[in-house]
């Protein structure tokens, strides 16, 4: 069997996703375009290659990312999600230490030793020559990429490509469809997109927990380590993806999963405290009519297969949109229900009202994972 022939079984179906949009002053744009002067840094004084004193015959890059970038930003990394990223990728070095408290993270890769500095100094030790060093340079920033701040918005690259900054996500842009059979490295990607399944699944059947809860039933919580597990999973994939492909253009589609478990994460962080406040009032839906109950029962239903929904998203685009149009129109009649029971005594009025707003939230992340994903805006 041929080479491409395997390249093509390993799929079983053509693939394709959506490229995200972003604004043109976007961390996620700007790193692309300081990729590709990389070569050039250090002619321009932005990265000075010199013997390894350690090491005879070997090399020691300097630089400073802030200048890389051009950014006017004090402090470039946000140490909380850099320190995330080196957990997640540590399979793949043979030492690594992170502290917040100092601001300074250390790992050996490949053979060579990179140290790293809250306002952006980096240095490379250990490399073979100066193609070596800029090799690994350019590698460990498309590693580090979620965590650099981005100048519109704030926040790191990774709430960027997640949708949560509001600011640099273009919601309605046209977008450039992607073939991953077409891309060099398109079956990583493609693995940790599959592998998406996998939580959302999960999430799936905490949705129906939840409706036995409302019935009355003691239900246990979430599944933490199970879901965090399957996360890291598609998070190490993800970042095998950019640093492995070519084409730093390309590589940034590896933020669409990135951006996809971090808006996960903030659903089980939801639904884990509606589990809590659910067990806690057993008997909440008993205290209301059977028309407020309903409706509360229904959106957790349609939210359940919102999320199931989105786990198809390669074949089911079109069942998506039906999905959320109809979790909408049931979100609607909620927000109206509200004002009937303004009567209520105030501690079931205060219940009910914490568990619209728990709803709330999981409906909208499940529109941003849509937008990311190229079919939100219904």
């Amino acid at each position: 069997m041929r080479k491409r022939e395997r390249h093509k079984m390993a799929y079983s179906a053509r693939r394709v996703i959506y490229r995200p949009k972003f604004v043109d002053h976007c961390i996620l744009k700007i790193q692309v375009r300081t990729e590709s002067n990389l070569n050039v840094s250090e002619e321009k004084g932005l990265a000075y290659i010199q013997p390894c004193a350690a090491e005879v015959g070997k090399v020691m890059l300097e630089s400073d990312i802030t200048k890389l970038l051009r950014t006017t930003h004090r402090e470039i990394i946000d140490f909380n999600v850099f320190c995330d990223i080196l957990n997640t990728y540590k399979i793949r070095f043979s030492e690594m230490q992170c502290s917040l408290t100092l601001g300074v993270g250390r790992v050996k890769w490949r053979g060579k030793t990179i140290s790293i500095f809250k306002k952006g100094k980096i240095k490379i030790r250990e490399a073979l020559n100066r193609e070596d060093a800029m090799k690994m340079l350019q590698d460990f920033l498309r590693l580090i990429w979620g965590s650099l701040i981005c100048e519109v918005c704030g926040q790191p690259a990774i709430y960027c490509a997640a949708g949560m900054c509001d600011k640099c996500l273009e919601e309605n842009a046209q977008r450039e469809l992607v073939d991953l059979e077409e891309l060099p490295t398109g079956v990583i990607l493609f693995n940790a997109l599959i592998n998406l399944s996998k939580p959302l699944s999960l999430l799936s059947e905490t949705f129906s927990n939840i409706l036995d809860g409302l019935r009355g039933e003691k239900i246990s919580g979430v599944r933490v380590k199970d879901f965090e597990r399957m996360l890291n999973r598609v998070n190490l994939l993800a970042l095998d993806f950019m640093v492995q492909t070519p084409n730093i253009e390309q590589a940034s589609l590896g933020f669409i999963p990135l951006g996809i478990t971090l808006n996960l994460k903030t659903v089980f962080r939801t639904v884990d405290d509606l589990i809590k406040e659910i067990n806690k009032n057993s008997n909440l839906l008993m205290q209301v009519d059977a028309k407020i109950k309903n409706n509360i029962l229904e959106i957790f239903r349609k939210i359940g297969n919102l999320y199931e929904s989105i786990s198809q998203i390669a074949s089911m685009k079109s069942d998506v949109q039906h999905d959320v149009k109809k979790v909408r129109g049931i979100l609607e009649n909620i927000r109206r229900i509200r004002e009937e029971v303004e009567n209520t005594p105030s501690e079931l009025n205060k219940r009910l009202f914490k568990l619209f707003e728990d709803t709330d939230k999981i409906y909208l992340t499940g529109l941003r994972i849509l937008n990311i994903f190229g079919v939100g805006g219904v």
